[in-house]
């Protein structure tokens, strides 16, 4: 008798080669606990179809639950001809069962297993990912409460441009991670589809109910459509275009903690724990946790060109290349899991150089907007008011001459005789008071906000 689940038709066995080609078991085994609960479901369905009856439905559920602790304790053994792990555990249930167990299979197919099996565990695994963003989404407002009111220079094209608050620029990292999960939740209502039941395509004559295996699993609602349920895969490619945006905000705060614990610029310095040496240069803390965080999630949305590719020249219906959907769904997960908490970490320990981030405000043009709109607060108009500031700070830099230090007389000129005042980063800041803005209040009122939305995500 085969072991293959299909080799009635055929009279010879496929090639080594191309047994090779097609084997996944060592990719989609991680699927066993999904492909478990699935075969219980259907089991469950089968005796309610009239299948089975309560003692077959009983004995073949109690194999199935014996296999999926063989797999997870690694006491089952992959033969060689088993394709993937939806045939070993059919061939497992069958050798403890017999006939019994080769019944397991009727009114379904492996189009419509596999697809359910990772629809479940991609539905698992953004739980986890959700909860790492949580994670570091809270860590950043924690951090940013502690530095409320630091001063530092914010940067438009990487050159300093006005005065914000470190717990701002935190914040603002934070938003992009709120954003995510917001992503990752409408992500989940709408991928929560089961496709059990489907059949190959067409479902099967056998009374099989696809409402109730969808239930039994905790899916919100059965397929609509038979042919769609086999061959959709936007649930993955979604994932991975939810997760790529998740990464690229994920690479981008690497990004700014590795600037900031440049020695040259000495905002920040890593902890120990999340630095290394050199093996040559003895004096060096390298920011490899933040360095490697922002190289690897690039393999993110490089997983999603991936699959995009695979499924574009696709017809409607399964085909085999839909195989290629578990490893970048896999290893999008891996990343963000190996990723996520390691910049937690990193974050949570930074020690921050606050009189560092202040002297780097002593660049008067920082100050040169509130100048500006002190005029047009008088009156002038914004053209003339940038204008005019313009020719002042020109001026300033042709005589060698900080802008403090022009004579009463300059600056009455200007029209604000107590311009000197205004070139001060606390000022600026606390000036800045307007919702989303970067004073302390407006920081402490965006933490509010973050930290309720969170707390109602746990």
């Amino acid at each position: 008798m085969s072991r293959r689940s299909w080799g009635g038709l055929f009279s010879e066995p496929p090639a080594p080669e191309a047994h090779a080609l097609g084997r996944s078991v060592h990719v989609d085994v991680r699927l066993a606990p999904q492909d478990i609960k699935a075969g219980v479901a259907h089991t469950h369905a089968l005796r309610g179809a009239g299948l089975l009856s309560r003692e077959e439905a009983a004995d073949l559920e109690g194999a199935l639950l014996e296999v999926g602790l063989d797999i997870s304790g690694g006491t089952l053994v992959f033969e060689d001809a088993d394709e993937d792990i939806h045939s070993v555990v059919e061939r497992a249930v069958t050798e403890r069962l017999g006939d019994l167990g080769a019944r397991l299979h009727a009114g379904r197919s492996r189009n419509d297993l596999v697809v359910t099996d990772l629809r479940l565990w991609l539905l698992e695994a953004s739980n986890r990912v959700g909860a790492a963003v949580s994670r570091l989404a809270g860590s950043l407002v924690g951090r940013a409460r502690e530095h409320a009111a630091t001063v530092m220079p914010g940067t438009t094209h990487g050159r300093n441009a006005q005065p914000v608050t470190l717990g701002h620029h935190l914040l603002a990292h934070a938003w992009a991670l709120h954003r995510d999960l917001e992503r990752l939740e409408a992500w989940a209502e709408r991928s929560a589809t089961s496709p059990l039941g489907a059949g190959a395509l067409a479902t099967s004559t056998l009374g099989v109910d696809p409402a109730a295996e969808a239930h039994e699993l905790g899916f919100r609602r059965a397929f609509e459509n038979s042919i769609d349920a086999v061959s959709d895969r936007d649930f993955v490619l979604e994932f991975l275009a939810v997760a790529g945006i998740l990464a690229a905000h994920v690479g981008r705060l690497a990004a700014d903690v590795a600037r900031w614990t440049d020695p040259v610029l000495g905002w920040a310095e890593l902890d120990d724990a999340y630095a290394t040496g050199s093996s040559m240069m003895p004096q060096k803390r390298n920011p490899d946790t933040a360095e490697l965080a922002r190289a690897k999630v690039t393999r993110v949305s490089g997983a999603f060109a991936h699959l995009a590719a695979v499924i574009g020249p696709l017809p409607l219906g399964y085909h085999r290349d839909l195989q290629e959907d578990k490893e970048p769904a896999f290893d999008a997960v891996d990343t963000l899991e190996l990723v996520l908490p390691a910049l937690t970490g990193a974050l949570e320990t930074l020690r921050f150089n606050p009189p560092a981030m202040r002297a780097a405000l002593s660049d008067e043009g920082l100050y040169a907007t509130d100048l500006a709109e002190a005029l047009v607060a008088d009156g002038v108009p914004f053209r003339e008011a940038h204008r005019r500031t313009g020719e002042l700070i020109k001026a300033s830099e042709e005589a060698g001459t900080r802008l403090r230090d022009l004579s009463p007389e300059r600056w009455r000129a200007f029209g604000l005789p107590d311009g000197p005042s205004l070139l001060n980063a606390d000022h600026a800041v606390a000036a800045r008071k307007a919702p989303g803005g970067p004073s302390p209040a407006s920081v402490l009122s965006q933490a509010d906000t973050l930290e309720k939305t969170l707390a109602g995500r746990g």
